[in-house]
């Protein structure tokens, strides 16, 4: 593990919404909490099955099992990692990733590149977005679970993957070698639609400041000053990316404060310094917005530094801090040469200046150890903010859920019985759109899509080819968008108040 990585991220307060089924959590009461006694007690049974099982044992994976049962039973949001898990944590967190930058959806059975980052190893390469990835290495992704291929695609900086392909139009797989590197993961996409500028942000990792400051730039050239910030479905992230964001929209004053219950840290109060409001904002939010998001949202709410549009949202106001945690053998090692019983690798670092190595350290623990307030000194823990308009979307048409369309490419011409990324989303575009089509889920181009697709052609004022051809599929990504639009009613009543 990235020992420079271990140091920032043991630094930083982390906020993440972990989305599962809701619950209450009630603390229980901490005078009632014996430490010692329970010590006593664990190191009991630890002793008993020492003494009772017949069979080998695993100090270190005993130690593993006994942590997992201990975080698991406090709120959702408290729980131990193993090494493994807790680097799968940190790409989500950090935004970065050893690899060749792309990511797939399986569809039909099938894995299909979704996406290709800019400039990454796999654009460079020449792999393309709808491509269907059928091996890793030689070796078949036929019976592969998404987990299993993602393993197989991503690997060391600078080492290097054979990745085969099938690609529309062809019948045979493309090998195509890729070399891997650090991939950063974007969560800003941006664009300018007349006077407005629109800035979707899925996650605060650490990249998302930065990103967020190149897409606000881009609005300044172009004099935009009406922005709509999407923070639908963004789960949270890291406290100091909301921070650096917020101070770009809100006024001169606190953005949240977060109230630690250990008097050995200090509470902490996040300011804005921005003299004068830059933007006329209007936020949306829904039910998955959450944690950083809801820092931000509440921040723009009480501040009245714009407007939010949508859901009520998630409801967590708990912060979380990592912490690695040092091995058995690390425990002892340590009691030895200092004279102190230590178990958190970070106290080794800050009292002792001695840095753990990979191998000292069993796990990673995520463990809530405060909340936060909006400025107005609102709690809205289990409680979620209600926006300023109470709107909601329609997600599912006609039984497709829009999220999963993709615009057609414009870079083949699917004929009828073959199989393309395209002719699923011009299937579900025209299910959409009133059209009767029935297999929303098959790649192939079957006779009920080019019977539809010859009477969407009809009604377009094109010929009737029942062919996907090229004036086809912009004109069907011209109708569908259209269509979707009047469905974004949260995205709509934005426009309405920006434009007021």
């Amino acid at each position: 593990m990235n020992k420079q990585k271990i140091r920032i991220l043991v630094a930083l307060n982390i906020i993440v919404a972990i989305l599962i089924t809701n619950c209450t959590f009630l603390w229980a009461d901490s005078s009632k909490f014996d430490a010692d006694l329970s010590a006593d007690y664990i190191k009991s049974i630890m002793n008993m099955v020492d003494d009772k099982y017949k069979g080998d044992i695993d100090q270190n994976k005993l130690v593993e099992a006994v942590l997992k049962g201990i975080f698991s039973s406090m709120d959702q949001y408290t729980e131990f990692y193993t090494v493994e898990e807790a680097e799968s944590f940190f790409i989500t967190i950090d935004g970065e990733y050893s690899g060749v930058g792309m990511g797939f959806d399986e569809i039909d059975g099938v894995f299909i590149v979704k996406e290709v980052y800019k400039d990454s190893p796999a654009q460079k390469a020449g792999i393309l977005v709808g491509d269907r990835l059928v091996e890793v290495d030689g070796k078949s992704l036929k019976g592969v679970s998404s987990n299993e291929a993602a393993n197989m695609i991503t690997g060391k900086k600078g080492t290097k993957v054979v990745i085969g392909v099938l690609r529309d139009g062809e019948k045979n797989p493309i090998k195509i070698t890729v070399t891997r590197d650090n991939i950063k993961i974007n969560p800003v996409t941006s664009s300018v639609r007349g006077d407005v500028g629109y800035i979707k942000l899925s996650i605060f990792n650490n990249n998302a400041s930065s990103e967020m400051k190149k897409a606000l730039k881009e609005m300044d050239e172009k004099k935009i000053k009406k922005i709509i910030l999407d923070l639908r479905d963004n789960p949270g992230g890291d406290v100091n990316e909301v921070v650096e964001i917020a101070k770009s929209f809100i006024p001169e004053g606190l953005i949240t404060k977060v109230d630690f219950k250990s008097d050995k840290m200090t509470d902490l109060e996040y300011m804005s310094t921005l003299k004068e409001k830059k933007y006329k904002l209007a936020v949306l939010v829904n039910e998955n917005s959450a944690s950083a998001s809801e820092i931000l949202a509440g921040a723009v709410q009480d501040t009245g530094a714009g407007t939010l549009i949508g859901t009520k949202t998630y409801g967590k106001a708990k912060v979380q801090n990592l912490y690695p945690i040092l091995t058995l053998d690390a425990y002892k090692k340590y009691e030895q040469k200092l004279g102190v019983k230590l178990v958190i690798g970070d106290d080794l670092e800050k009292k002792y200046n001695i840095k753990p190595t990979d191998d000292e350290v069993t796990g990673w623990i995520k463990i809530t150890t405060g909340l936060y307030y909006t400025p107005k000194g609102r709690m809205i823990d289990l409680k979620g903010i209600t926006p300023d308009y109470n709107i909601t979307n329609i997600r599912v048409v006609n039984g497709v859920d829009l999220s999963t369309i993709g615009d057609l490419r414009v870079i083949i011409k699917p004929q009828l019985n073959s199989e393309s990324i395209d002719v699923l989303n011009a299937k579900r575009m025209l299910r959409v759109l009133g059209y009767n089509i029935d297999d929303l889920d098959s790649l192939k181009f079957d006779n009920k899509t080019f019977d539809e697709l010859k009477k969407f052609q009809k009604k377009s004022g094109l010929f009737p080819s029942g062919i996907l051809d090229f004036t086809t599929q912009r004109t069907l990504n011209d109708a569908y968008q259209k269509q979707a639009l009047q469905y974004d009613k949260q995205y709509l009543k934005a426009l309405e108040i920006l434009k007021n």
